[in-house]
């Protein structure tokens, strides 16, 4: 079974890369040519675009000073508060 499905696998990335260069490397003897051409028709169109509107931004000045130091025995504490003990033996 996994033979098959690397067989399949290798099948399909094969006809995606054959499709991808026969797309980029097809050309037309004139234009009436081209202008028919589906493949030419889709790489000149324009994709659809979604219709958003931005909304209203408010810009808060943030402060990030602190006016008293923090101790280093507040540190501790949290730090110890944030690590979990050893497991009993």
């Amino acid at each position: 079974m996994r033979r098959i499905s690397k067989r399949i696998a290798c099948l399909c990335l094969l006809l995606t890369f054959w499709s991808a260069m026969a797309f980029a490397a097809h050309q037309h003897s004139s234009s009436a040519d081209s202008a028919t051409c589906t493949v030419c028709i889709a790489a000149h169109s324009a994709s659809p675009k979604a219709a958003t509107t931005p909304r209203p931004t408010t810009f808060v000045v943030v402060s990030t000073f602190r006016a008293e130091p923090v101790s280093g025995k507040q540190r501790f504490v949290a730090f110890a508060l944030s690590v979990r003990p050893p497991p009993g033996v």
